[in-house]
C-alpha cells in the first residue's frame, strides 16, 4: 500500500480519525477511511484496501517532559496560577502533571518551553477535559496563529511518519 499523504500539507504524519457519522461508517465497509494531518490538522478520505477500526483519538500525542506555567483564563472567577510537567503533547491538547487538583470544564492559560533559549508557546485558552490523580488532560480552545504554527513544527520534528498504517 503506497503511503497515504495529506492532501492540504503533503505529510505524511497522518492518523485514522474516528467515525463520526454513519456515511463514514458506510465508507468503512468498503475500506475507505477518515484520515487526521497529524500537523495541519486536516481531515480527508482515503482507500486503504484493508480493514481497520479507527481510534477514538484524532491527533497522536508525543511524550514530551517541558515546564509549563499555567494560570486560570481572565474570565474565571478565582485567578490560580502554577507551574507543572507537560508530559505528552498532540496538535489540539496536553496532559500536564501537577500537584493542583482542578475540575473538569475549568478553562486556563498555559504557556511552556519547549527549549530552554526559546521563546514559550502560549495556549490562549484550553479547557480541562479529564483529570486524574497525578494530572489534568487539556484541549485546546484558543491558539495565536504564530504559536499554533510553531506548535506544528515540533510535531513535525517529533512524529514519525506514518510510511505504512498501522493500527
Amino acid at each position: 500500500m503506497p503511503a497515504i499523504r495529506c492532501p492540504k500539507c503533503a505529510s505524511g504524519k497522518v492518523r485514522l480519525a474516528p467515525c463520526t457519522t454513519s456515511l463514514e461508517r458506510l465508507y468503512g465497509t468498503l475500506t475507505i477511511y477518515s484520515f487526521r494531518c497529524q500537523l495541519c490538522a486536516a481531515r480527508f478520505r482515503s482507500f486503504v484496501g484493508r480493514r481497520h477500526r479507527p481510534s477514538r483519538r484524532s491527533f497522536e500525542r508525543i511524550s514530551v517532559a517541558f515546564p509549563v506555567w499555567f494560570k486560570s483564563h481572565p474570565g474565571a472567577s478565582c485567578r490560580l496560577g502554577t507551574a507543572g510537567i507537560l508530559d505528552n503533547l498532540s496538535l489540539r491538547g496536553c496532559h500536564i502533571r501537577s500537584p493542583i487538583p482542578l475540575a473538569r470544564g475549568t478553562r486556563l492559560e498555559l504557556e511552556f518551553q519547549y527549549v530552554d533559549s526559546s521563546f514559550p508557546i502560549t495556549i490562549d485558552e484550553a479547557v480541562v477535559r479529564t483529570v486524574t490523580q497525578d494530572g489534568i488532560g487539556l484541549r485546546f480552545v484558543q491558539i495565536q496563529r504564530e504559536d499554533a504554527i510553531r506548535l506544528g513544527r515540533i510535531m513535525d520534528v517529533w512524529l514519525p511518519d506514518q510510511s505504512s498504517l498501522s493500527v
